[in-house]
């Protein structure tokens, strides 16, 4: 039960790192509707972490949790200092990667309580989705889009 409580704060804290790198991405995003769905998909992966971190905590699995919903001991870990969309995309996207890699990995193994099984299932879904999600908006995303990026060539056109 122990290895379960530390491999669950750790996926907490993958959660938190998800969040943070979404906020960033989120806050940069230069499409309004991009920007809604990460802030969203960023609040969905801190109740991930919320949720996560106290099972971990709670030796009853977190059946009896106290109704503020804290934990303790969350790392916070702030996004690259990287500017731009793009760098925050990739960045968010290698975060979720990671967040859906842990989950998989705990998926693997063998766990009692169905619940949690349930839940982590759904995690690991929600994270491979988000990772799909900013992975595609990574290659839609375009150095022309930005101002000026299209009026310089590096080689002339052959004929």
């Amino acid at each position: 039960m122990d290895a379960l409580n530390t491999m669950l704060a750790r996926l907490s804290r993958h959660a938190m790192q998800c969040a943070e790198a979404l906020s960033a991405v989120a806050a940069a995003a230069s499409d309004p509707q991009i920007r809604a769905v990460l802030a969203h998909r960023a609040n969905m992966q801190r109740c991930a972490s919320v949720e996560l971190a106290t099972r971990a905590a709670s030796p009853d699995g977190g059946k009896n949790v106290a109704a503020d919903g804290r934990t303790r001991d969350v790392q916070h870990i702030p996004p690259p200092s990287e500017s731009g969309e793009l760098p925050l995309l990739r960045h968010a996207a290698q975060q979720a990667g990671r967040a859906a890699a842990a989950y998989g990995e705990l998926l693997r193994e063998p766990i009692a309580d169905p619940e949690l099984r349930l839940l982590l299932a759904h995690y690991y879904r929600g994270a491979t989705e988000l990772q799909r999600l900013l992975d595609q908006r990574a290659m839609e995303f375009t150095p022309a889009r930005s101002p000026g990026a299209g009026a310089r060539r590096v080689m002339p056109p052959v004929h």
